[in-house]
């Protein structure tokens, strides 16, 4: 998550195993365009953690995120579910929800989040639940250009929340969101955690306080 991403079929498919973390990050210094932009130490993530990632702006959070996710080079000795981040089988465990997720132009928002599903081989019915919690039943037949930045984001949020995958990572993921879909939010990443997922969300605000994360600050190189 976000689209397009390689469909996990078969063996490439990795559900959460408690004896093997969904994600191992040795100590590293992320770099963009050569220049150190923040340090971490070795940090392993189990079944059922929330991370609080923190800092301020240009600190780091969103480039870890897309490292970890395979977008960018940054992350190459970590293990997500014993695998290098971008390899299929971490993708296939892994759902990522960005800032400002795209949707693709030529499907609805309901066509989305069922063929998100059929591309994970998942059932839709998870997805599907999530999307009306977050009040998204009457967007669910519009196209993404009739939809506000705000809605297009739950309904990302939708379907990688759904999608009950070992590791997911979020972006700011309250941003954009209403009081009332804020809590609904906050009420998914509990059950993701109750059922076993282990989650990496950056917020600038209080919004995971509640579930008593676990928290990392990155701190400058």
């Amino acid at each position: 998550m976000p689209l397009p991403a390689p469909a996990p079929t078969g063996s490439d498919r990795t559900d959460a195993d408690p004896a093997r973390p969904p994600l191992t990050l040795p100590d590293l210094t992320l770099c963009v365009a050569g220049r150190p932009l923040a340090t971490l130490r070795g940090l392993t993530l189990r079944p059922g953690d929330v991370l609080h990632l923190q800092g301020p702006n240009g600190a780091g959070k969103t480039t870890l995120l897309r490292a970890l996710a395979g977008e960018q080079p940054g992350a190459e000795a970590a293990r997500i579910v014993s695998c290098a981040p971008g390899s299929l089988p971490a993708r296939a465990a892994t759902a990522w929800v960005p800032t400002d997720a795209p949707l693709p132009d030529d499907l609805s928002a309901g066509e989305f989040l069922h063929f998100t599903a059929a591309l994970w081989s998942r059932p839709v019915a998870p997805l599907l639940t999530l999307a009306g919690a977050l009040g998204l039943e009457r967007w669910l037949d519009a196209w993404p250009q009739e939809l506000s930045r705000g809605t297009r984001q739950k309904v990302v949020l939708s379907a990688a929340l759904g999608l009950e995958l070992p590791l997911t990572l979020l972006d700011e993921p309250f941003g954009t969101l209403d009081a009332a879909s804020r809590a609904a939010l906050l009420a998914a990443v509990q059950a993701r955690a109750a059922a076993g997922g282990a989650l990496i969300v950056t917020t600038h605000g209080a919004e995971l306080a509640p579930l008593h994360p676990r928290t990392l600050t990155l701190a400058p190189a």
